[in-house]
């Protein structure tokens, strides 16, 4: 009776399907386990970007890092766009311009339409710190070109690749209002950097619920400026949901490292010419490794 009873008990193998009726509820227990726990993610997900939404001025270079809107304010706000595409292909139109954004605030504004967003990145992303590269930003379109300017002070956004003329210089400016900045550059054969401009007079284009009226000229940028006057001041906005991801990466105003606390110190060991040993007391430390044990 025993051998039988055993012997009904099939084998099974990770990946091997059940026949229908066999393990029914296991299986529906496993399953509703995996729906529990996708539920919890999702709620845990859900907590974490709770309040995150929309977008924010920046307070820092590192919220420049991903998606940005960037505004001017002068009599009216303005957004910077780059053409649509159908502009670029009937105009051959590639250089970006302002654009009035119709009834709303500098903190209520946000991007409407992929051409009003660049996504920013450091130009030299491997430059240490003392490097004057470190601080350099591109700004890429919604089409893949990026922002530059040459020595004219002539600004477009048609070049497929990073160079001197599309590596920016943010300068933060605080005293100015919430995420207000001016962004420099330095084209080769010039002495010193100049800075991105608005040229608004009364010619900006007024847009429809912030996008981009295609009757009238919007208002031009120039990168012609020696030092940062009113023209020369722009308002930078990133995703909430984005900064706040960040700044939870942060602790102590420092990256998280994957190993905990009291793990040994890889530069004195190192100095004390026992860095090896060091190195296998931290992977053993921060891991379950059977080879360095």
């Amino acid at each position: 009776m025993e051998y039988r009873e055993a012997r009904s008990k099939k084998l099974s193998f990770k990946g091997e399907a059940k026949c229908a009726g066999q393990g029914a509820n296991s299986s529906n227990s496993d399953a509703s386990a995996k729906r529990k726990s996708k539920k919890r993610h999702r709620e845990s997900k859900d907590e974490v970007s709770h309040g995150a939404a929309g977008w924010v001025p920046v307070e820092s270079l590192d919220d420049l890092e991903g998606p940005i809107s960037l505004y001017h304010r002068d009599e009216q706000l303005y957004i910077i766009a780059t053409p649509s595409k159908e502009a670029q292909v009937d105009l051959n139109e590639q250089a970006p311009a302002l654009y009035v954004v119709g009834n709303a605030s500098l903190m209520e504004s946000e991007p409407l339409s992929a051409e009003q967003v660049f996504a920013a990145r450091r130009s030299v992303p491997m430059a240490g710190p003392a490097d004057a590269e470190a601080a350099m930003f591109s700004l890429k379109s919604f089409a893949g070109t990026y922002l530059s300017a040459d020595r004219h002070g002539r600004v477009s956004c048609a070049s497929a690749a990073i160079g001197a003329l599309e590596m920016w210089s943010p300068v933060l400016l605080p005293d100015r209002g919430d995420g207000a900045v001016a962004f420099m550059i330095h084209p080769p054969g010039l002495s010193e950097g100049r800075f991105l401009s608005a040229d608004t007079g009364n010619t900006a284009a007024e847009s429809s619920q912030g996008g981009m009226a295609k009757s009238t000229q919007p208002a031009r940028l120039h990168a012609s400026g020696t030092s940062i006057g009113y023209s020369q001041v722009f308002f930078a906005k990133c995703q909430a949901a984005i900064k706040q991801k960040r700044f939870q990466s942060i602790q102590g105003g420092r990256p998280r490292s994957a190993v905990g606390h009291g793990m040994p110190d890889i530069g004195n060991a190192k100095l004390a010419g026992k860095d090896s040993e060091s190195l296998l007391d931290r992977r053993e430390k921060a891991k379950s490794d059977r080879y360095c044990k």
